[in-house]
């Protein structure tokens, strides 16, 4: 009975690691379909710009892929998640600039240029920036064990001990 109870609290402890990255998780699948859907329909407007939203693509499925690697092997640094979201990053803001110049058509040929779309995709734009940045400080929070998971974690490993 207590080896089951052990197996039982190994297990827990382990999901517990786990899903301290549940909201990375989530978020980068979000930006990974977003990225997709842009390659799409730049690919389908024969823009050669479609190789930008596929690098990072590629750069999310590398981050979901080192978040799969944490069940079994708990680690506090993600350098594929931080670089990928830096990337995002960079990409929202030099986007943002290029919405009201005629490099607009360049990435979003696919939209006509008019107020109304430029004011949807600065919002969108604005908010997708926002969350980059919110997901950059939980990942530092997490490296530094400061997050509010963590201490969950530790006074149930009080707990159990």
């Amino acid at each position: 009975m207590t080896e089951k109870l052990t197996m039982h609290k190994k297990i827990s402890l382990t999901n517990l690691y786990f899903n301290r990255f549940l909201v990375i998780r989530y978020t980068t699948a979000f930006f990974l379909f977003l990225n997709l859907y842009w390659a799409t329909f730049l690919i389908g407007s024969l823009s050669i710009v479609a190789i930008l939203p596929l690098a990072l693509f590629v750069l999310g499925i590398l981050t979901t892929w080192e978040q799969i690697k944490l069940y079994r092997n708990h680690c506090n640094k993600l350098p594929y998640a931080r670089l990928f979201y830096c990337a995002l990053m960079i990409v929202f803001i030099a986007l943002m600039i290029t919405l009201y110049t005629p490099l607009y058509q360049f990435f979003f040929p696919f939209l006509k240029q008019t107020p109304d779309a430029l004011h949807v995709l600065m919002v969108l734009l604005t908010v997708s920036l926002i969350i980059t940045f919110l997901m950059l400080r939980k990942l530092n929070n997490i490296q530094h064990n400061r997050d509010q998971h963590f201490k969950r974690i530790q006074a149930y490993e009080e707990f159990i001990n």
